[in-house]
Parts: structure tokens; sequence; C-alpha cells
């Protein structure tokens, strides 16, 4: 059977706009800068299959040039879609660079020095490259999504990459093969182009796969943060420390876990109101990131009692980081009067040992410290 091109490009075509209307309505709705990228890819990829499959009826400025700009662009715009997913920065210089360059060498080879082959190997040369670039980008985010998630896309750009060498190797092989124009091309350069158009759209089925993995990351960011502070809850905390401490037992290194705790925070509620307790929760938190290093781990365990876990310190140095969290300014707000609130914290300082069999003990020996604290006179350090 032989593979009718144009055919095949127009099915593709009209199969790429039922997906790209869907994540159309998904950006419109999701509001998301990535699916508004990825949106564009996919109406880039339609249009582009549409031109391609008007090769001999329209002319060359739509069905050559414009659209092998449009089947790159589709590329560009997942690119810039991945690296405002991960919160990277988009190069929009390069990116429009490479699309004027791309613009000029169609333009020439089309209507200059009219080579097909040679527009052949620019194409999947451009291809192969943005391909791979898009899965090895893909790639560095496996420990954040999993290979379920990325399997897909990674699936994807990886046919396209060995599509477009494919179709380099067989041009430089036998330039005459892939025909002069792409009419005339091989039956196995029209197979690795119908191939590519189907990879394009199980690369739209991956953009949906991302998006849900990237939904799942949210909720269990959300799930394991304290939505008052910003800082971790108890379930975003329990594993934290547990990776603590394993790096601890692997290189040895020291640990300080510092458990701090509002001294009358009853009061503060019961005098000015919840809405205070709040406020001094949140400025214990803002002072917490101010004060820690940004690797250092901080936590609000329930209430007003809050965890701090330092790898790498000596117990001085713990004890020098917890004296600048109690005497850090701890003030506020203001109540009805105009007068300022402040508070006062107490902490207990404990360090691993090498009889410590898990985290849990030295938390435990902390948490000990702090009720000494506590018991005499509040606001001050003192070491577990």
């Amino acid at each position: 059977m032989t593979l009718h091109l144009p055919t095949v490009l127009l099915f593709a075509g009209l199969l790429t706009a039922v997906i790209t209307l869907g994540t159309a309505l998904l950006a419109w709705r999701e509001r998301r800068s990535y699916l508004w990228h990825w949106s564009a890819a996919l109406i880039s990829t339609f249009v582009g299959m549409l031109l391609f499959g008007l090769r001999g009826a329209a002319p060359d400025l739509l069905t050559v040039v414009m659209a092998n700009l449009m089947l790159l662009g589709n590329l560009l715009f997942t690119i810039s879609g991945y690296q405002r997913l991960f919160g990277q920065a988009v190069p929009w210089r390069a990116m429009v660079g490479l699309t004027l360059l791309q613009l000029l060498t169609y333009a020439w080879f089309t209507y200059v020095d009219n080579d097909y082959p040679v527009r052949v190997l620019v194409f999947n040369s451009t291809l192969a490259a943005l391909s791979l670039a898009s899965a090895a980008l893909l790639a560095g985010q496996r420990r954040r999504l999993g290979w379920a998630v990325l399997a897909l896309p990674v699936g994807a750009h990886g046919l396209q990459t060995l599509l477009g060498l494919l179709r380099i190797v067989l041009t430089l092989n036998d330039p005459v093969s892939g025909g002069s124009s792409l009419q005339a091309a091989s039956q196995t350069h029209v197979l690795a182009i119908m191939l590519n158009s189907f990879a394009a759209m199980a690369l739209a089925f991956g953009f949906l796969a991302l998006h849900a993995g990237h939904l799942l990351e949210e909720l269990d960011q959300q799930a394991s943060t304290d939505p008052l502070t910003g800082l971790a809850n108890r379930r975003g905390f329990a594993p934290a420390l547990a990776q603590e401490w394993e790096r601890h037992r692997r290189l040895g290194s020291p640990l300080a876990v510092l458990v701090i705790d509002i001294d009358f925070f009853k009061q503060i509620n019961d005098t000015h109101g919840h809405a205070a307790g709040d406020a001094a929760l949140r400025h214990l938190g803002q002072v917490l990131r101010q004060h820690l290093r940004p690797y250092d781990l901080s936590a609000r365990l329930g209430g007003e009692e809050f965890c701090v876990v330092q790898g790498g310190v000596s117990l001085e140095e713990a004890r020098q980081t917890a004296e600048r969290l109690r005497r850090a300014d701890l003030s506020f707000g203001r109540d009805t009067l105009g007068e300022a609130m402040t508070m006062t914290v107490s902490i207990g300082l404990a360090v691993a040992r090498e009889d410590d069999s898990d985290p849990q003990q030295v938390l435990a020996r902390a948490d000990a410290a702090l009720y000494l604290a506590k018991a005499e006179g509040r606001d001050r350090v003192v070491r577990g």
C-alpha cells in the first residue's frame, strides 16, 4: 500500500486540532502559563501539518517556508512550556534568533537555490537537536516528577530525535531517494514523516501527563506545608527529618535540633485576639526564614511549637543560631491602642550522639530541654 503523504498530514492535523482545542480550554480554565505555551505548540503543529498537506496546491511561501517554521515552532513552544513549568527562564532572544535563522535558510533554499534535500537536512537536524534538548530537560526532572509521568513525553521526543536522524542518514546516503520535492519523496521518508506527526500527537498527551503530575506535586506540597507560616507542617517534617538523618549517618556530619515555643501564647490570644496570635505565628515563621540558612529544615509542628534541624553545625554554632533567633525582633504588630505587640521564645537544643539510633531520640532531648527552659523562666536557650 502506498502512503499518500498529504492525506496522512491532513488527517494527523485534524486529530491534532481536536487535542489542541482540549488543551486550549484547559489553559483558559487553569490560567497557567505553561499550558498556553503548549497550546501554542499544538497550534503550530496543526498549522504546519495543514500547510504541508497543501504542498503543490498553495504557494511555496506557505507550504515550504512557513510550514517548516510552524513545525519547528512546535518544539520551541514545547521547550518554553517546560521551562515555565519548572520555573526556569525562557531564552526568548535565542528562540527568536533561531526562528529568524530558519526563516532565512528555508527562504534561500526555496527561492534562491531551490534544494529540497538541503531543506530536509536543515529541518531534521534542527528537529533532532531540539527534540533531544527537550528530552534532556525533562529527564533532569525525573526525581521531582518520576518516570511514570515523564515516560510519554520523553518517549515522544526520543522518537522525534530518532526519526530526524533517520531522515538525515537517508538523505545523505541517497539524496535522490528523498526526491526533488515532498511529493516525490520515497516511501521510507513518507513513513518517517508520518511517524513524526503521530509522535507530535503523542506529545500532546504527554503535556496532559506533565500537567497532572504537576498538580499532584502541588497537592502533596500543600498537604505538607503549614498554610499560616509557609513552613513545613508535621506531615512534611517527618520525611525531611528522615532525609537529614540519613545524610548525617552517611557522611558522619553533625546534626542539631532546635525546638522553639512562643512564650505565653495563650495570653496573646486571650489579650489581643486570635488574629494577633496568627500574626505572631506568621512573624516567627518569617524570622526563621530570615535567620536560617536556605537549606536548613524548619517546620511548625503544631500550635505555637516550631522545630529547626541544622546539618553540619557544631554544638556551639547551633547555640549561636538559637540565641540569634531568641534575640531577633519579635514584634508582630500593634494593638488597638497603638502599642507594639511583641513576644519571647524558649528554645530547647540537642545534637546527635554516636549512640543515637534514630532522629526521634535527638528530637526528644531537644523537647525535654524546651520544657526545662520554660521551667527556668522562659525566654532562654537550654541544651538537652
